[in-house]
């Protein structure tokens, strides 16, 4: 329940800044409402994704960290597929967002910017090489 509460808090601002970068459609609700939801693709599933990654042997060493990139990378294809199926459901046309390909850019970015936070408040992250206990155990 925490990492729910944690990632729809995180996925408020990211929303808003969606809402102003992707095509508009109509009231801003609405807008929100569709950024919102991949906002919350991209905090949520991206968060498992994270998760899982945190569970393969040697993530910590050099070479892990780029695999961890790399499944950064896929994990957000994933997190922007599941968005635009959910938009589908609300009836929006996604052939005006971007392409498939900026999902997992967009997801390293993003998971660069969250880990700078960490390091800047001192906690474990991927800069620093330290695993967070509360991380690996989550998806428990």
């Amino acid at each position: 329940m925490k990492a729910l509460t944690r990632n729809t808090l995180l996925a408020v601002p990211l929303a808003l800044l969606l809402a102003v970068v992707l095509p508009r459609h109509g009231p801003f609700g609405w807008d929100f409402l569709d950024a919102f939801t991949l906002a919350f693709c991209f905090t949520y599933v991206g968060h498992l994704v994270e998760v899982l990654l945190l569970k393969l042997p040697g993530i910590e060493t050099p070479t892990g960290k780029f695999v961890r990139v790399l499944g950064w990378f896929a994990g957000g294809l994933w997190c922007y597929e599941l968005g635009r199926w959910l938009l589908l459901l609300y009836g929006r046309n996604t052939s005006e967002l971007p392409p498939l390909l900026w999902g997992g850019v967009f997801f390293v970015g993003l998971e660069f910017v969250v880990h700078g936070l960490l390091q800047a408040s001192g906690k474990p992250n991927f800069y620093s090489g330290q695993l967070q206990r509360s991380e690996t155990t989550a998806a428990r």
